[in-house]
């Protein structure tokens, strides 16, 4: 994982510290659970994620520890299940016990998930991020168009880039992942009868840089160079370009990422364009301001909408956003 940000350090840090002492008194005395530091604050949120690797989770707690670590109305607890669908619903539960006052999720969507989810929505406000529950229990969905985003990259290979004859890698995300499967459904609808199957290549790099690689790796050295290429993240799209110059293909295939996140780091999809590694990629929403926002709102008693789908926007290296 990357390192913390100073920010996001003392928030997660100060969300540990109460999440510590929330268990200690509730092992003391039950009767005053709902009182365990929360005078200090406004609000008590719990946040609970699948994993904190991803991309765009990573960059939504990033922005969410920034919000909290300027807002001294609330304090944020920030929750990591490390690709365990058994210790999110353990995670939640400890938030439930620590007594927060609304609930941040963004889960695989499996059933001990959806079972923890049913018995805090029936007590608290809910904020699903990302993959749509099996459920309706939640008090606000926040969803990126994934369908759409598969859409957008299909559409700008086929008017920009791709010539009869020519070889496509797709780096999907994780096997199975809702999101994945969005995107990739979305590609091979602009795809189908324009770009013979067995001109793609299908891979999965697992949402990581390093995957990725690996995977194009394996690509380059049984089929050779690819003319174009699709991954599901900037990651996975820099972990292919990283391919390419590692063994020395001599003219880079076009590179199209979905996220389009700003920053310093070597992956961020604006730094990744001004550089001219990605010909495009497709701005996935910040998730983590919307969700800290909407959250806000809810606890303040003010009308939200029930679902939220965020439109994606297509990024092109020469700067211009559709």
């Amino acid at each position: 994982m990357r390192p913390l940000d100073s920010a996001r350090y003392k928030t997660v840090v100060r969300a540990a510290l109460f999440l510590l002492a929330a268990v200690i008194c509730t092992g003391c005395s039950g009767s005053n659970e709902a009182k365990v530091k929360k005078d200090a604050y406004d609000f008590v949120i719990g946040v609970s994620l699948i994993n904190m690797v991803e991309p765009w989770l990573y960059n939504l707690t990033q922005v969410m520890a920034d919000k909290a670590d300027h807002d001294e109305k609330v304090n944020l607890i920030l929750l990591d299940a490390a690709n365990s669908s058994q210790k999110q619903a353990e995670d939640i539960s400890s938030l439930m016990n620590s007594g927060i006052d609304l609930l941040i999720m963004a889960s695989d969507g499996s059933d001990a998930v959806d079972r923890i989810q049913h018995e805090v929505y029936e007590k608290i406000p809910v904020v699903a991020v990302g993959i749509q529950p099996h459920s309706d229990d939640y008090t606000t969905l926040i969803q990126a168009d994934d369908l759409q985003i598969g859409q957008i990259a299909g559409e700008y290979v086929l008017e920009n880039f791709y010539q009869p004859g020519n070889k496509v890698v797709v780096m999907q995300g994780v096997q199975n992942s809702p999101i994945s499967l969005k995107r990739l459904e979305g590609f091979k609808r602009c795809a189908e009868e324009k770009i013979p199957e067995k001109d793609i290549s299908y891979y999965e790099g697992e949402w990581m840089k390093d995957r990725a690689e690996l995977r194009l790796k394996d690509y380059l050295v049984s089929k050779g160079k690819p003319d174009i290429i699709f991954a599901f993240n900037d990651d996975m799209a820099f972990g292919c370009y990283t391919a390419c110059r590692q063994l020395r293909v001599d003219q880079m295939p076009q590179i199209i990422g979905v996220d389009g996140f700003e920053g310093e780091g070597e992956t961020a999809g604006r730094q990744l364009l001004d550089k001219g590694i990605l010909q495009a990629t497709i701005k996935s929403p910040d998730f983590g301001a919307l969700a800290y926002d909407t959250a806000l709102k809810i606890l303040d008693g003010r009308e939200t909408d029930r679902q939220m789908t965020v439109v994606p926007q297509l990024i092109r290296s020469d700067t211009e956003e559709d």
